[in-house]
């Protein structure tokens, strides 16, 4: 059933997302739906929270090292990642992003979920400057997430979008322009 939220929201965005056509969608009654979701906010709410949880799970995966360069490589990847970064899953999160603002509970399930995050980044870069050296680690963190949010939005938004592929190279060119002492092993 959160896989027909994901292709209903893709491409209908939240607003016109019903439970008739993800009922269509999965091919389940409509009081499936009602049953296990309660509402249409309920149902949201788990599909953010699905979207959230297989995000985190991406990129604590990468975060088991404990060389400092090769987590934020591994932070970096997991935002690039198939499960992660597909056309389908962009537009779940720039549909969710986009009601964060007027939507309180999207906006405290976003919010916990990337602070979670942007502090595994922030642990990571303040221990490869303490190890070798660099620049100010809070402005490469949000130096190396603000460019990654960017990709993301060029791909979900651009005329010819860039793949996930070539988003990947840019990421990590940029993280060597950022710490130049560190490109041979980045």
């Amino acid at each position: 059933m959160i896989d027909a939220v994901v292709d209903v929201v893709t491409r209908h965005g939240i607003s016109g997302t019903t439970f008739a056509n993800v009922s269509a969608t999965a091919g389940v009654s409509q009081g499936a739906l009602v049953f296990h979701f309660k509402s249409k906010d309920g149902l949201l709410r788990e599909t953010l929270l699905r979207l959230l949880q297989e995000y985190e799970q991406a990129w604590r995966a990468g975060f088991g090292s404990p060389d400092p360069l090769t987590r934020i490589l591994g932070l970096i990847r997991a935002d690039f990642s198939p499960s992660i970064c597909s056309r389908k899953k962009l537009a779940l999160w720039f549909s969710f992003w986009g009601e964060a603002g007027a939507q309180s509970l999207y906006n405290k399930i976003c919010v916990e979920a990337e602070d979670a995050r942007h502090q595994a980044m922030l642990s990571s870069c303040r221990a490869l400057v303490e190890a070798t050296g660099g620049p100010d680690p809070v402005l490469l963190t949000n130096s190396i997430d603000a460019f990654t949010d960017g990709l993301w939005l060029q791909m979900h938004i651009q005329s010819q979008p860039i793949t996930r592929i070539e988003a990947l190279d840019s990421a990590l060119a940029h993280l060597r322009l950022l710490i130049p002492h560190h490109a041979p092993q980045i």
